[in-house]
């Protein structure tokens, strides 16, 4: 009887309580349970209530990317690319000579009118000569046929002949002003095998090699500018209310790893992106599904921000992003 005294002596805690009797406690009683529970649910609430805050102050997206300024430099005439004079990654200025096309056809067909110009302005001096002719000998038949010395037939030649050198002056005169009007479109032709650039920046793509023959607007290079981009933005229809100019935005660049940087808004679009798609959304035909649209806004970056240094580019367009607008 005393060895299961003992026993039952070595169950008990140093506050006399049984393991058993502890084992009977519900778990949510248990402190060692129920504070570490709480401390995690109310840290779950905490950062609930941090997050909901943030979300009814902010209206985020990430269907944004960088944007901006792009010209296509393109032939406005039929030709051969005989010197391309920049490379994928070149910077440009601003009429820069970028391309150049053949233009020995251009120089010989001006060459042909510089002398269809010679000969006319030759043909007027001729056309002078004969007029001040046939302009002496009307004077003299005119004095005749009024006093009866020569008939009236003869009259009307010399009449008609100086009619005719006055034409002729005016044909010459209209020969001259045509050459020198096709001389005109031929420099015309010959300044448009000469393509510079339409504006600073930096040669984004090149479309064609020297050797290539190019149409008319077909593209050559495409040209970004780099010191003036923004980032484009496409927020839902159900937030777009809530959007206003000037308002202060946080933006993250993907490529920069969750650096933050500032901006605003400095247009709000006039219509959903659906809209200049392939094919526009018709409603009216066919069954309807409702889609939530997307209404593009642009978003300034600051200039301190547009460079890393002097040389490499911080933003460049197309870069994914995500948006922060701060509404309240």
């Amino acid at each position: 009887m005393e060895e299961i005294k003992n026993n039952n002596d070595s169950n008990l805690l140093p506050n006399g309580i049984s393991d058993e009797e502890i084992e009977e406690v519900p778990l949510y009683k248990k402190k060692r349970v129920f504070i570490p529970l709480m401390i995690i649910l109310a840290g779950a609430v905490a950062a609930a209530l941090y997050w909901y805050i943030g979300m009814a102050e902010y209206i985020t997206t990430d269907d944004a990317y960088v944007d901006g300024d792009r010209v296509t430099v393109s032939s406005k005439i039929l030709g051969r690319i005989s010197e391309l004079k920049v490379d994928e990654g070149d910077t440009v200025k601003k009429g820069q000579v970028l391309v150049r096309l053949d233009d020995s056809d251009f120089r010989a067909q001006r060459e042909q009118a510089t002398a269809q110009l010679d000969y006319a302005e030759k043909s007027l001096e001729l056309a002078k000569v004969n007029l001040s002719k046939t302009q002496e000998d009307y004077k003299r038949a005119r004095i005749q046929y009024k006093n009866s010395i020569i008939p009236k037939e003869q009259y009307d030649h010399a009449a008609r002949a100086f009619e005719a050198s006055n034409a002729s002056q005016s044909i010459a005169v209209a020969q001259i002003e045509s050459a020198k009007a096709q001389i005109g479109v031929i420099d015309t032709q010959l300044g448009n095998t000469i393509i510079a650039a339409p504006m600073d920046g930096v040669v984004a793509k090149r479309w064609a090699l020297a050797g290539d023959v190019v149409q008319m607007a077909q593209p050559i290079l495409s040209v970004y500018d780099l010191e003036h981009l923004w980032v484009t933005a496409n927020l839902e229809e159900t937030k777009y209310s809530h959007v206003k100019l000037n308002q202060k935005v946080e933006i993250e660049i993907d490529t920069f790893g969750g650096k933050k940087f500032e901006g605003k808004v400095i247009q709000l679009g006039s219509n959903t992106a659906a809209q200049f798609s392939l094919i526009p959304p018709n409603n009216a035909s066919g069954n309807f599904t409702k889609v939530t649209q997307r209404i593009p806004i642009k978003i300034s970056i600051e200039a301190s921000e547009l460079k890393a240094d002097e040389k490499t580019p911080r933003f460049l367009p197309g870069m994914s992003a995500e948006i922060k607008i701060k509404i309240r």
